[in-house]
């Protein structure tokens, strides 16, 4: 692409920029992406290119026009367009309150991005090109979709790579792509600083309320970290990190007779997690363990003549030689180019560093300087003048605005309201206490011996150990859970870990218990109602002991007791099926029982059936008893069978039961015979 291609804010393309002239891009790793160029006012070019419009250069990426400055010099009429990439129209879009993400723990990058993609509307989009670990969240959403995106970049470590509306993020971008930049051949003007200014071979570090990672299991080191730290006296006790610092492997190189190490702190009141801060000493650690070397070079871009030479892009480590001025084979990371694309007789100017300050965050700021005050003054080791002003301006303004004046007498340094001068903060070397009488009594005091205050109010902290007491008479709290009653956790008669897992000797509970399990062992005592649930395997008695009723878990039975020899129990299993069985004086009497071929009541003894009225049998079948002879009337006199066998005997009938008869007309007399033809009676008919 030969020239600029001008847009309208809608990207619709009106032409090219002809007449442009200085055409400058500069990029920065996760930092500035900027164009300008320069037109005549009395061009065309001047009244195409719009405020809020779009450039394309010759890589294809869309430039934002933010800003226009015009200069004259005498009939000359010059006006600059300073134009920013499409990628921090990010800060344009409000990052919805609905996402906003107070806390989550092990949140995959992905989450938090396609969360920013929804905040556009989807007009943005991200490309992870980089597997990268699972982090706890907090606090992420505050502010605009820029701000949103530097919160992920500055956690998970990234590098960003813009491709107008597709955002890449990376570890690292660039390569090594084997570019050497070499005095004689390539190298036109190089200025070469290395520092020791930050050098630091030992890093102290702290996290929200001034705790540390002391405490935490020594096997949370790397190998390297170990054996650095166990090799000092007591900073690694039965396993434990008994100190808050890391040790650099460089150490020994840079020791000497006045410092046995270079110290250094980090204070980062965003970490609550001791392992999360070891790792960010570690990080920190790394990046000031060696001399930072930063490196101004302007090179001939062979490129450009010779397609076959390697090109520089931002990220690539390249390799330098200069030996006269000491530049023995170097690597070092492009972090910032500044290229004149469309002007071959000028080279780039690139910056290399071993390590360089991100700071996007500086870059939200000029976004936003109109809504907030900058609190980081720095960029890229350079202090930021505007910001620095600012800064200062509301500094002066708060404290010609407090209501404080400062006193120095007898008593130390004196904190003193305006309003009322009984009301002082005092502060000495023996330690600080505030007073609400001119000091006469104090409210709270804060000396070596500890913190004495009638109350505390708010959030105490995360702490590594609290302990109170001594012995066994102790209330701890640690890493492990809150305990009473001894020293180890194990052993505390009363414990709760961090999973919510309760143990107690004793617990007299006055309120409600809601519980989705739990065993007991022992004696429950219950006043009340137990309504609903399932009870398995329980003992369920109306008494103790005497007439009851019992359902009991031993033989699974369910039994009406009058004592314990006299009772009615449920049996599930009575030869093969449930029965109702029946026990007098320690012996069974009888049961009732149901089978294949029907049910059957058994009586051991005598079966008794009484009714106050009448006893029916009805069946749709027979009525069955064994034989008639088992059959008797009342008083057992006789059987059925004995009466049936008396009503149907022979010689009973023969004398008793008349077969024929005869009637003589002369005496008129009926004669009754028998069937063996003996007269039975005569019978006189008139």
């Amino acid at each position: 692409m030969k020239r600029l291609l001008l847009y309208d804010k809608n990207m619709n393309q009106l032409g090219a920029a002809a007449d442009a002239t200085d055409i400058e891009r500069q990029r920065r790793v996760n930092s500035d992406y900027t164009l300008s160029f320069v037109v005549p006012m009395s061009s065309d070019d001047y009244n195409i290119a719009q405020i809020k419009g779009h450039v394309k250069d010759d890589r294809s990426q869309y430039y934002v026009i933010n800003d226009r400055s015009r200069k004259r010099e005498g009939v000359k009429r010059m006006v600059q367009f300073d134009c920013m990439h499409v990628m921090f129209k990010l800060a344009d879009f409000k990052f919805p309150y609905a996402s906003y993400i107070e806390e989550a723990f092990g949140v995959n990058i992905a989450t938090l991005l396609n969360s920013i993609s929804a905040a556009t509307n989807g007009k943005f989009s991200f490309s992870v090109d980089d597997k990268f670990d699972l982090q706890d969240i907090k606090d992420f959403g505050r502010g605009n979709c820029l701000q949103a995106l530097n919160y992920v970049v500055e956690k998970y470590g990234c590098e960003v790579e813009p491709d107008n509306f597709v955002i890449h993020l990376k570890k690292q971008i660039g390569m090594d792509r084997g570019f050497q930049a070499r005095i004689r051949k390539n190298i036109i003007n190089v200025n070469f600083k290395d520092s020791s200014r930050a050098l630091v071979t030992r890093m102290f570090s702290q996290m929200k309320d001034g705790l540390t990672f002391i405490g935490l299991n020594a096997s949370n080191l790397t190998q390297e970290e170990y054996d650095l730290l166990n090799a000092v006296p007591g900073a690694i006790v039965g396993g434990i990190i008994k100190v808050n610092y890391l040790i650099s492997p460089y150490a020994g190189y840079w020791s000497n007779t006045t410092n046995s190490y270079y110290d250094g702190e980090i204070i980062n009141q965003e970490i609550e997690d001791p392992l999360e801060l070891l790792k960010s000493t570690r990080k920190a650690l790394r990046e000031q363990e060696v001399p930072a070397i930063e490196v101004p070079l302007n090179v001939a871009d062979l490129h450009k003549i010779d397609r076959e030479e390697p090109e520089i892009f931002l990220g690539d480590t390249i390799r330098m030689f200069d030996s006269e001025m000491q530049i023995n084979d170097i690597s070092a990371r492009v972090m910032e180019i500044k290229e004149y694309p469309y002007d071959p007789g000028k080279q780039p100017d690139i910056t290399l560093a071993n390590y360089f300050l991100r700071d996007y965050d500086d870059i939200i700021a000029d976004l936003d300087k109109a809504k907030q005050i900058v609190t980081d003054i720095i960029s890229g080791g350079k202090v930021r003048t505007s910001a620095f002003e600012n800064f200062a301006a509301q500094a002066v303004h708060d404290i010609n605005n407090s209501k404080s004046e400062v006193i120095y007498d007898p008593r130390g340094i004196v904190l003193q309201s305006k309003v009322d001068p009984n009301d002082q903060v005092v502060l000495s070397s023996a330690g600080l206490y505030i007073t609400l009488d001119g000091g006469q009594t104090a409210e709270a005091a804060l000396t070596a011996a500890g913190l004495v205050a009638e109350k505390v109010v708010g959030v105490l902290g995360n702490f590594i150990t609290i302990e109170i007491g001594s012995g066994s008479n102790v209330f701890k709290s640690d890493q492990q859970g809150i305990y009473l009653g001894n020293q180890s956790f194990g052993s505390a008669p009363f414990r709760v870990n961090m999973a919510g897992e309760l143990v107690a000797t004793e617990a007299d509970i006055t309120g409600m218990i809601h519980a989705t399990g739990g065993s007991f062992s022992g004696d429950i005592t219950a006043y009340g109602t137990i309504t609903g649930g399932t009870l398995i395997g329980a003992t369920i008695k109306t008494a103790n002991g005497g007439t009851r009723v019992e359902l009991s878990s031993s033989g699974n039975l369910v039994g009406a007791y009058l004592d314990n020899s006299n009772y009615n129990i449920i049996v599930p299993n009575y030869n093969g099926s449930p029965a109702y069985v029946l026990v007098v004086g320690g012996g069974q009497k009888g049961s009732l029982s149901a089978s294949g071929n029907g049910v059957t009541l058994f009586s051991l003894g005598t079966a008794f059936i009484s009714a106050s009225s009448d006893i029916e049998l009805n069946a749709n079948g027979n009525v069955v008893v064994p034989n008639w002879s088992r059959v008797y009337g009342a008083g057992n006199i006789q059987s059925l069978q004995q009466a049936l066998d008396n009503k149907v005997s022979a010689s009973y009938v023969d004398s008793n039961f008349a077969t024929n008869m005869a009637f003589d007309q002369s005496t008129r007399n009926l004669k009754l015979y028998s069937m063996s033809g003996s007269l039975l009676a005569t019978v006189n008919i008139p």
